[in-house]
């Protein structure tokens, strides 16, 4: 792990205007950035989206349309809660890598977890309209998204945060992300019941990113309307815990290459991690 270069975030801070996210980040533990700001084309955020509904499509064996149900019955949990994810997009389209070295989506990372951090979770996210017998208010139950670490945690040197790319409108209605602002700084998971009378909703215009500490406690809310979510998640994690998805040695080098950020995707990805060989040697 090469960790030496230190990465000066100020100027990308100060060119999209950033410090009040970063202030956000401390005090909430979560912002949003709208689409004007991450200065992104419709053509980008529908790119993005419709790479997901693809990936949905092939792997589920359905339609998906963003303005309806699916009409496909699924079993077990998708037809409970109606919603699916699908994991390891890296390997599905260029875009999903794309994403990964946006500018500010680095700095934010960056101030949240240091240099070197690593890439964990690569998922899309498709929900529809929750199912009436589904007994809940809410869709995915209150956590942290670093509970793998036992608590008490340092909520200003979180183990693990996340990015949320929406990619349809999004509001309590649609299933959107509920967070308890704040929560954080408490350093600990959430008891049974506690979070969801403290929670708020995420609301954001299509094309927003999502970002938050590992630390916060959050879940989402069941999806009254009908259509498709549909949201790209990317969990990050600081380089001396085991991401959960490992993408190291599966991307080509010349799509490494091709980005627009080689070094900052090479050392997302751990190919700058010297510790653990993938080869057999002398020593």
């Amino acid at each position: 792990m090469v960790v030496d270069e230190v990465i000066d975030i100020g100027e990308i801070v100060a060119e999209y205007g950033l410090a009040c996210h970063l202030e956000e980040l401390d005090e909430v533990g979560l912002t949003v950035v709208d689409q004007d700001t991450l200065r992104l084309p419709d053509t980008w955020v529908d790119r993005l989206r419709d790479a997901i509904l693809r990936v949905g499509e092939a792997r589920a064996n359905a339609k998906f349309e963003l303005h309806k149900n699916p009409a496909k019955a699924f079993t077990g949990r998708p037809s409970e809660i109606g919603h699916m994810i699908f994991s390891h997009l890296i390997y599905e389209d260029p875009v999903f890598l794309e994403v990964l070295t946006h500018p500010v989506k680095k700095a934010l990372m960056t101030h949240l977890l240091g240099v070197g951090h690593r890439v964990a979770v690569s998922d899309g996210w498709i929900k529809w309209q929750t199912p009436d017998a589904w007994p809940a208010e809410e869709t995915t139950g209150f956590h942290a998204d670093q509970s793998a670490v036992p608590a008490p945690w340092n909520w200003q040197l979180p183990h693990i945060a996340n990015m949320n790319w929406t990619l349809t409108d999004y509001s309590r209605d649609d299933g959107a992300l509920a967070y308890v602002p704040g929560s954080h700084r408490k350093e600990r998971l959430p008891e049974l019941g506690e979070a969801l009378p403290l929670s708020v909703p995420v609301t954001a215009p299509k094309g927003s990113l999502v970002i938050f500490n590992g630390g916060l406690w959050h879940g989402s809310y069941r999806k009254t309307t009908p259509g498709l979510r549909v949201t790209m998640i990317g969990q990050h994690c600081r380089p001396y815990m085991l991401p959960f998805q490992d993408f190291k040695g599966r991307i080509p080098e010349q799509s490494i290459v091709a980005s627009d950020d080689s070094a900052y995707l090479r050392s997302l990805l751990r190919e700058d991690e010297v510790q653990l060989r993938t080869t057999a040697g002398l020593f």
